[in-house]
C-alpha cells in the first residue's frame, strides 16, 4: 500500500496541492519522525512562518538534512534580498522536486483526455474525373558555378577543423588561446551542493552554522596555510561574503568565478594557525548571518 507521504508527493508533483496537504497531514500521524514529511509540508504551503517552523522541525529530526538547510537559508535571505520573479521555496528544497503549477496539471489532463478520444474515421469523398493536363517541359537545372563549389567545400572543411579542435582540447585537456575559458577549471567537481575546503585535490565539506560555532565539531582542519574554499550554492552571493578570523577581523581574499556557477575563494596571503570562517551576512546590524568554518593547523 502506498504511504501517505508518497501519495502527498505524487499529488504535489501533479499540481494538486490541496490533496497533497491532506495526504501529508496523514503522513505526520504515520511518520512524525520522518524529516522528509516536514520538508515536503513546508514546500507546498505559502505561509512563511509555518514554513520556518516545519523546516526547523525537520532539522531537529535530522540536523544534516540538506533540503531543510537550503530552505531556511532561502527564507532568511528573502528578508534582505528580494527573490527573483517566480522564485519559491521548493526551488531550494531540492531534491524533493519542483512542482507543476495547477495550469500545467490541467493541461496534462486535457492532453490525456484528447489522446483517449477515438480518431475520426475518414469519410468517402466522391471524385469527379478531371481533364488530364498536357505534360510540361522539364526545366534543365542551371549549371553550378565552380567558385560556389569551392566556397561550400571551404566552409565544410572549416567546420570539421573546429569540431576536431574542440574534441582534441576536451580529450587532451589542452588550452587553445582563442578557445580558453575565462573561468578556472577545477580538476575535480565537489561531491554535492555546499561549501568545501579544497586541499590537495580533496574536498572537505564545511558544515553550515547559523551562529559562530562554539566547538570544533564539523570544522575541517587543514595544514595548508593558503586554503581554497569552493562555493557550490546558488543562494550564496559574493558581494555579501566575508572571511574572518577568530577575533572577527576581516581577512582580505580573492573570489574567482568558476564553471557551473561556482566560485573559488582564496586568502590574499598565508594564514596563521587558527579558525577562519566564511560569513554570509544578511543584516549586519542584527548580526544575522550564515557561517562555514575551517581551521588552519601547524
Amino acid at each position: 500500500m502506498t504511504s501517505s507521504l508518497q501519495q502527498g508527493i505524487d499529488a504535489a508533483k501533479s499540481g494538486m496541492m490541496e490533496q497533497a496537504l491532506v495526504h501529508l497531514k496523514d503522513a505526520i500521524v504515520e511518520e512524525p519522525e520522518n524529516a522528509n514529511v516536514w520538508v515536503w509540508l513546508a514546500a507546498i504551503i505559502e505561509d512563511e512562518e509555518k514554513q520556518t517552523i516545519f523546516l526547523k522541525k525537520a532539522l531537529e529530526i535530522d540536523p544534516a538534512n540538506r533540503p531543510a538547510q537550503r530552505g531556511l537559508a532561502f527564507i532568511e535571505r528573502k528578508k534582505y534580498i528580494p527573490p527573483k520573479p517566480g522564485e519559491k521555496l521548493s526551488d531550494y528544497t531540492k531534491p524533493i522536486g519542483v512542482f507543476k503549477t495547477p495550469s500545467q496539471a490541467a493541461a496534462n489532463v486535457a492532453a490525456s483526455a484528447q489522446a483517449d478520444r477515438p480518431a475520426p474515421q475518414p469519410q468517402p469523398v466522391a471524385v469527379s474525373p478531371q481533364p488530364v493536363a498536357a505534360p510540361q517541359p522539364v526545366a534543365t537545372p542551371a549549371a553550378r558555378r565552380p567558385w560556389l563549389d569551392i566556397l561550400l567545400y571551404g566552409l565544410t572543411l572549416t567546420v570539421f577543423i573546429i569540431i576536431g579542435i574542440l574534441i582534441g582540447t576536451t580529450l587532451l585537456n589542452v588550452e587553445i588561446p582563442f578557445l580558453s575559458r575565462p573561468t578556472p577549471v577545477l580538476v575535480t567537481q565537489p561531491p554535492s551542493e555546499g561549501v568545501f575546503a579544497l586541499n590537495g585535490g580533496q574536498y572537505a565539506e564545511m558544515e553550515l552554522f547559523y551562529t559562530l560555532p562554539e566547538t570544533e565539531e564539523g570544522i575541517p582542519q587543514l595544514a595548508n596555510k593558503k586554503p581554497s574554499v569552493v562555493i557550490n550554492a546558488l543562494f550564496v552571493t559574493l558581494d555579501k561574503l566575508q572571511l574572518i578570523n577568530e577575533k572577527g577581523e576581516a581577512i582580505p581574499y580573492s573570489a574567482t568565478p568558476a564553471e557551473n556557477n561556482m566560485s573559488v575563494l582564496e586568502p590574499a596571503q598565508e594564514l596563521m594557525p587558527g579558525r577562519y570562517c566564511v560569513v554570509l551576512k544578511f543584516n549586519p546590524e542584527k548580526t544575522e548571518a550564515l557561517y562555514w568554518c575551517l581551521k588552519v593547523i601547524d
